[in-house]
């Protein structure tokens, strides 16, 4: 299914508007103050990742990304943070890089931490998404698509959930039993859940999902907001002691290498060779890019989001002073016939990506 980006649009406050649900993407009231009251604030923030080795934030509509901007933001400002942040989110209809700019502008105490994310911005491509950030340390992992989708190709463990998105009046399928349930399944054991909505709905949902819930003052103009916690005990956390051993040290095994070390993992890479990369399976270089298909079937998913992965690091790999030897010249994939020919022009206009 194509993936349709946000249009950039107002209500006549200039709060940011979604023509596609007909609500606003924040409170009037202010955006950030509502971050830091519903979200933070409802889920025990920055207390709660105090001294711990990584610390994980779901969250169900990632829209503006302000939920994720003031959340780095808390996170870098406490001295005593999480050796690392994860932060998890679905968004159906994402941003343009340039709205993004646009958008973010208005919180000029956001800038750094804005402009890093808009200049690690992905492709509007569907799918999951990952951007290292903060020099490795904040990893940010988007689906782009229906959350309902999503949510249910996730493996984590969530500590704090943010329930947010437009209301359920306006996106009732972001608030229903099925996300309830998908929340519960990657919560990890004490995950708290913070929301700025106490419809009756919804309330019956998170407890029916396992959540024990309270109400709490909400935000400026909005009277009540919803906390909660999973049902499930919390065992305590083990002394990270990780060691991997790793045979053969082509492209895949020090990738693999790279990705556990980037964790905190000891690594021993073994191979025949006396170097790295000795083998190469006998080929002069290797192309990286996605396999498209009219179902846009598995194969499909995994080669788009590993080629859109691996020119990230690529990237990131040139930032960091490497000379990685890649260029970013694109496939010209011809037909070997009229049949193919059609076939691939009919994948082009299902997929519709850019």
């Amino acid at each position: 299914m194509p993936l349709f980006p946000a249009r950039l649009a107002f209500a006549d406050d200039g709060t940011p508007w979604s023509e596609a649900f007909e609500d606003v993407y924040h409170s009037a009231h202010g955006a950030l103050g509502q971050v830091q009251h519903v979200f933070l604030a409802g889920n025990d923030l920055p207390q709660r990742w105090k001294g711990r080795e990584r610390f994980v934030v779901l969250e169900t509509g990632f829209g503006l990304g302000l939920n994720f901007l003031a959340t780095w933001a808390a996170w870098r400002a406490d001295a005593q943070r999480s050796t690392r942040l994860h932060f998890v989110s679905c968004e159906l209809h994402p941003f343009t890089r340039e709205d993004l700019v646009t958008l973010h502008a208005r919180w000029p105490e956001l800038a750094p931490l804005a402009t890093e994310l808009q200049a690690r911005w992905p492709v509007l491509a569907p799918g999951l998404q990952r951007l290292h950030l903060d020099g490795g340390r904040v990893t940010l992992t988007l689906y782009f698509g229906d959350a309902c989708d999503g949510l249910g190709q996730l493996t984590l463990r969530a500590d704090a959930i943010y329930l947010d998105g437009f209301s359920p009046a306006r996106n009732p399928e972001l608030w229903s039993e099925r996300i309830f349930c998908q929340l519960a399944r990657l919560a990890a054991p004490g995950a708290t859940v913070a929301t700025w909505s106490v419809a009756g709905h919804v309330r019956k949902g998170l407890r029916s999902a396992g959540f024990a819930l309270e109400k709490s003052p909400g935000f400026r103009g909005k009277r009540q907001m919803l906390r909660g916690r999973l049902n499930v005990p919390v065992p305590p956390e083990p002394a990270p002691h990780r060691h991997a051993l790793i045979i053969g040290a082509g492209i895949a095994g020090c990738s693999v290498a790279e990705r556990l070390a980037a964790r905190g993992w000891r690594i021993d890479l073994i191979d025949a060779a006396a170097g790295t990369g000795q083998g190469a399976s006998g080929n002069h270089a290797g192309v990286l890019r996605p396999l498209p298909s009219l179902d846009d079937n598995r194969m499909s998913r995994l080669t788009r989001a590993g080629s859109l992965y691996g020119w990230q690091m690529i990237a990131r790999l040139r930032r960091d002073g490497f000379a990685p030897r890649a260029e970013a010249c694109g496939v010209l994939h011809l037909a070997r016939d009229n049949a193919q020919e059609g076939k691939m022009r009919k994948v082009v206009e299902a997929l519709g990506l850019p």
